[in-house]
């Protein structure tokens, strides 16, 4: 069997130069194309640039504000004060008091001076959050990588079936035509010919399955890897993958896990950050804040746009502004209890990611263990059935055996393959799962 997959899989490499078209996917590629592809990695890509964006936020909070502010007014109706007249009469004078434009331009420096240690905890939240978002695309990138790897073993398994129950057609169309043989020469009943051609017949629907099975999983891993969905892939396995050499001991697998698990990493900044905002959140309740400010004002009020000295008036102004919080309500007091809070669950959620990566580790390492066992045990199954077939055959070519034999044996061989193949996608995807649980290729 195993030299039967290899020539399958020369023939679909020889088949490659007579389709230009076609895009040949190793696992390797699967991996590559997964990363540079994938439209959700692409997507989890991007929260670098909002991390880095809040750097940029907090950092703000360090450097000055710069303003420049102009207005003008227009009077459409200028303002008058009255005046009694002062020459005995009883009427009075009007006099204005301001002139049809009126212009009004300022420009302001305001440089923090101290923020209790808020600005730098808010730079030092934000460069949390960078890496952060950092260890969160690794994250996604060993589960886009396991999903790619996933879906094409999965591919894989589907072609193996169709290629098993194909086989499956082949023999028993041969078996139907030697039953015919017989039957023409008075050999078999009319049972065993009935019998024959029902066993052909009962293999179609399976064989109609595995062919949707199989195009549906193409089509996944295509669209798994941003492929056009109507481009032909030509699917290349290696068998070499299903030995095991050199694995470390479980014991030694744990401590690894937990050094590289992206996870591990991330739930470790989380519980800093928060611990950050407690600081920031008592901040605003127990330092006082204090700004420089200057200010630079230009006013000018005129009939006409046509300005002189007289009309200009300047001003420059130099402030110190100084906040000390007495009482705010006691919403300080909440924030820092929410922020509490917010600490002490990462804390658990810290402790809890641990255990469960110890635990994956665990099961995917026992599940390695058992695919292969099971693979090993199907190497030597397969071998018996295909030797339990030839000898049925023989022995109703010569007349000593029955069909019921043949068929039984044919059946056997198709489930030992069908078995074997089964087998193969599951001892890969155990390891995968191990590579995945441990983020270290290790196998």
């Amino acid at each position: 069997m195993v030299k039967k997959i290899i020539a399958i899989t020369v023939v679909w490499m020889l088949g490659l130069g007579a389709v230009g078209a076609e895009t040949i996917l190793t696992v390797e590629k699967v991996r590559d194309m997964a990363i540079q592809y994938n439209r959700q990695f692409q997507s989890v890509r991007k929260e670098l640039d909002r991390a880095r964006g809040e750097i940029i936020a907090a950092r703000a909070g360090a450097l000055p504000d710069i303003s420049l502010d102009g207005r003008y007014s227009r009077n459409i109706q200028v303002r008058e004060i009255f005046l009694p007249d002062f020459e005995g009469g009883e009427g009075f004078t009007k006099i204005p008091i301001s002139q049809k434009n009126d212009f009004d331009f300022s420009l302001s420096f305001t440089q923090p001076l101290y923020a209790g240690g808020k600005v730098s905890s808010a730079m030092s939240i934000a460069r949390i959050y960078e890496k952060y978002s950092k260890e969160k695309v690794n994250e996604v990138e060993s589960q886009i990588i396991f999903g790619a790897e996933s879906m094409f073993y999965n591919a894989i398994l589907a072609r193996s079936n169709l290629e098993v129950l194909n086989s499956a057609y082949e023999q028993l169309s041969y078996n139907l035509e030697v039953v015919e043989k017989y039957y023409g020469q008075g050999m078999v009943s009319e049972y065993e010919l009935l019998r024959a051609r029902v066993e052909k017949l009962n293999l179609e629907p399976q064989r109609i399955a595995a062919e949707s099975q199989l195009n549906i999983s193409r089509k996944s891993l295509k669209s798994y890897l941003g492929l056009p969905l109507e481009e032909e892939i030509v699917l290349v396995s290696d068998l070499s993958d299903t030995m095991l050499v050199d694995l470390p001991p479980l014991d030694s697998l744990i401590p690894i896990a937990l050094k590289n698990r992206p996870e591990i990493k991330q739930a470790e900044l989380q519980k800093r950050g928060y611990d950050k905002a407690v600081r920031i959140a008592k901040g605003n309740w127990l330092f006082p804040s204090l700004d420089f400010n200057t200010t630079y004002q230009v006013t000018a009020s005129s009939d006409d746009f046509r300005l002189n000295d007289k009309e200009i008036s300047k001003t420059w102004t130099a402030s110190l502004l100084l906040n000390i919080p007495i009482f705010d309500g006691a919403r300080t007091i909440g924030e820092v209890r929410k922020a509490k809070v917010d600490y002490y669950q990462a804390v658990l959620g810290e402790q809890q990611k641990r255990d469960d990566i110890r635990l994956e580790v665990e099961q995917a390492h026992d599940n390695l263990m058992t695919a292969k066992k099971a693979l090993d045990l199907q190497k030597e199954t397969i071998g018996q059935a295909e030797e339990g077939t030839r000898i049925a055959n023989l022995r109703y070519q010569s007349g000593v055996g029955t069909q019921l034999e043949v068929l039984s044996a044919q059946t056997a061989l198709t489930d030992a393959r069908t078995n074997f193949a089964r087998a193969i996608y599951s001892f890969r995807l155990a390891k995968s799962a191990l590579r995945k649980a441990v983020s270290f290729d290790i196998i």
